[in-house]
């Protein structure tokens, strides 16, 4: 599943990959058919000194794609893959023509759709109309027409190669920064909502307590009883504001342990694994003790690398008195490790 944030980092390892290593084989495949043609003729020479000049631009146009980067001096480095492809073209010949694939996929990956269509389209019109008018070269096409519509097909058909698998690539890191995006906000909130309740309970009655301190200096001047009555209503306040937040920060750190399952089997959800939690015998601790929370991290980790099939059981058991964590596979009910 692709929302798995480990698998996502490895299809984007793999496409990054295949992006590189095709840039780079279809212009030698190119110059090898040119060796193969005329090894010995000058054409070859030819040939290997312009893919020599302008694969590294090229390359680097898709490297700067993958990152959804424009590349630094993008109108030099362009301008001259385009130079030297279109220079040598007339000595090459029409078999020449497939290495306008690079000019091709680099307008694709690093311009805009405003300007990258027409870019392509008008290289792609030049190609047919090159192939229509010089069908005889290296390769010695016999069919003007069916060269011209051939030609055109083959290029494109090369740069969208790379083009799909860039914009796959950029659209997986565009998913994974959103993810984190949405991550951050999900905190930020529930920071908000944990201040509100505190504003709305634990503050309110500290400022009440505040208020019968007030009072209660207030009348300790000229009445007694009433000063009484006010201690003794300070009292009852402080106790009450205590408890309170003795309640509030046990819910917190009940909610501790809590959260950290909860974060563990929503990582192990979304990489298509289903998990629960099982205390036997116990309820879940108030909160996770560091050894605990590492074994946690640990065993999710474990479960994504493998990437465990069927439902998984996430056990916190106790060995002398210890919490020990345990990750069982439901289908054969053994440790998965």
């Amino acid at each position: 599943m692709i929302g798995s944030s480990a698998l996502a980092d490895r299809l984007i390892r793999l496409a990054s990959g295949a992006v590189v290593a095709y840039s780079v084989a279809v212009p030698l495949v190119i110059l090898m058919l040119f060796a193969v043609a005329a090894p010995t003729s000058r054409d070859f020479a030819v040939a290997a000194m312009a893919t020599a000049l302008y694969l590294p631009l090229h390359v680097r146009h898709c490297r700067y794609g993958l990152r959804g980067e424009r590349p630094p001096w993008l109108p030099v480095t362009l301008g001259t893959m385009i130079v030297v492809i279109v220079g040598v073209t007339p000595s090459l010949g029409t078999g020449w023509l497939y290495a306008f694939q690079a000019i091709v996929a680099s307008v694709l990956v690093t311009l805009r759709p405003s300007v990258s269509i027409p870019a392509v389209l008008c290289v792609l019109a030049g190609v047919g109309v090159w192939a229509a008018s010089h069908s005889s070269g290296a390769f010695g096409h016999e069919d003007p027409l069916g060269v011209a519509f051939y030609l055109p097909i083959a290029v494109a058909v090369r740069a969208a190669a790379v083009f799909v698998l860039v914009w796959l690539v950029v659209a997986l890191r565009k998913v994974q920064s959103a993810r984190a995006a949405l991550a951050g906000v999900a905190i930020v909130a529930e920071r908000q909502r944990i201040d509100g309740e505190l504003r709305a309970t634990v503050v309110a009655e500290l400022n009440s307590v505040v208020a019968k301190c007030a009072l209660a200096e207030a009348a300790a001047g000229h009445d007694g009883q009433a000063a009484e009555a006010e201690l003794r209503s300070l009292i009852e306040g402080s106790r009450r504001a205590l408890a309170n937040v003795r309640r509030a920060i046990g819910r917190y750190r009940l909610a501790a342990a809590g959260t950290e399952f909860e974060r563990a089997l929503g990582l192990l959800r979304a990489a298509g694994i289903e998990a629960t939690v099982e205390c036997p015998g116990a309820e879940l601790p108030a909160a996770l003790d560091e050894p605990t929370r590492a074994a946690l991290r640990a065993v999710v980790a474990r479960l994504l690398s493998e990437e465990a099939t069927g439902p998984v059981v996430l056990r916190l058991g106790y060995a002398s008195g210890a919490p020990r964590l345990e990750a069982l596979r439901s289908a054969r009910s053994e440790p998965s490790a």
